[in-house]
């Protein structure tokens, strides 16, 4: 599963064509999701952390933990966290703060 794959997924749920349909079946538009059973499971429980470390785009996560019921505080915290933890990648110990972590890169190419 590629990571762009996966930041579409949630786009898709969050803001595109599925939404409606997950907000009435999400078992339905998991299963038909073209998700690892380990993504699928980090979808069920809004595990934030495991969907970065799988590598979904900072904004797209956003947008479901907001669909999740997750305010700002709680959603830039536990990504600090998953920064913190072995295999995340990136931030410095002691990382604080409320903007979006940027361990990802840029999306378009004139943001470089």
């Amino acid at each position: 599963m590629s990571a762009g794959a996966l930041t579409q997924f949630l786009v898709d749920i969050t803001r595109g064509h599925r939404r409606a349909d997950f907000a009435a079946d999400a078992e339905a538009v998991l299963a038909d999701a073209p998700l690892s059973a380990a993504l699928r499971e980090a979808v069920r429980r809004q595990d934030m952390a495991a969907l970065w470390q799988a590598g979904a785009h900072p904004m797209a996560l956003l947008y479901f933990a907001r669909a999740s019921g997750w305010d700002n505080e709680r959603y830039y915290a536990c990504l600090a966290q998953a920064q913190l933890t072995p295999g995340a990648g990136g931030a410095p110990a002691g990382a604080t703060g409320h903007a979006p972590p940027r361990t990802h890169p840029p999306s378009a190419p004139h943001a470089r």
